[in-house]
């Protein structure tokens, strides 16, 4: 994508200097009414944008993928029944975009409803998810919807201090971030930081998750926390493993240890 980009960006300064460069080679003979004519008003060059703007129509089409990309995303996304995909390419980090067009909103908000009925998560007016499939929309210009396609997938349950046993329900979004804990950090007593988000819970199972460890011998401390007392380079540490928050069908957690 990123070639692609590159030989946009090429075209674009070609067809930019293009005109500048004919008008440079041209000395047209002195014409004191024109030149007082033209001093009055200010120097157009309309032909010439519009031609580079054509240029550029061209240019971009020759680069365009039109056409459902099949293959290329999950088959749980049902094609988007409007319009045409003018153009999709992988957008690196994970993510993959589709332009659609032309379409508008009435018939965006059907496509949400099929997107619900198929079993995907609506959230926020713009975001559906389904597992760790999740799909951003946003309209680029009235008629012109841009899909945004990413799969985290699901790691495995790493082994974490405090033997924290991995969920009995839900899928881990992606992997567990583990924070690398610099000595400035600790020396502020904070000694380690690990967060992760699970899908398909209700708040009901994320507090069960919690309870989980509480039944593992950890201290129940309330309010979906679950504490610890665990050594972390000679250091005694408070372990404290947090339900954090839940939304649309997700849970965040955080496990973080401080020095007593």
């Amino acid at each position: 994508m990123k070639k692609y980009f590159i030989i946009l960006l090429s075209l674009v300064l070609i067809i930019a200097f293009l005109p500048g460069c004919s008008s440079a080679d041209k000395t047209p003979a002195p014409d004191s009414d024109k030149t007082q004519a033209e001093s009055k008003e200010p120097p157009t060059d309309n032909n010439s944008q519009k031609n580079a703007e054509a240029d550029l129509d061209k240019a971009l089409s020759a680069l365009a993928t039109p056409g459902w990309p099949e293959g290329k995303i999950s088959d749980k996304i049902p094609k988007y029944p409007y319009g045409e995909v003018k153009n999709s390419g992988d957008f690196g980090d994970g993510e993959y975009v589709i332009l659609i067009s032309p379409t508008n909103k009435d018939e965006y908000q059907e496509y949400l409803s099929l997107l619900e009925g198929q079993g995907f998560t609506l959230s926020d007016g713009d975001r559906a998810r389904i597992g760790t499939l999740s799909l951003r929309f946003q309209f680029n210009t009235s008629d012109t919807l841009q899909v945004i396609v990413s799969d985290l997938g699901s790691g495995k349950w790493p082994t974490l201090p405090g033997d924290v046993l991995p969920p009995d329900k839900g899928t881990i979004m992606g992997e567990v971030d583990i924070l690398n804990i610099s000595a400035d950090d600790k020396s502020q007593g904070h000694y380690y930081y690990a967060g992760f988000t699970l899908v398909d819970v209700t708040e009901e199972d994320c507090q069960a998750f919690v309870q989980k460890q509480v039944a593992n011998g950890w201290e129940d401390a309330g309010g979906g926390m679950a504490t610890k007392e665990v050594t972390f380079d000679g250091v005694t540490c408070d372990l404290m493993f947090q339900f954090v928050q839940f939304y649309d069908g997700q849970g965040d957690f955080t496990l973080e240890a401080w020095k007593k």
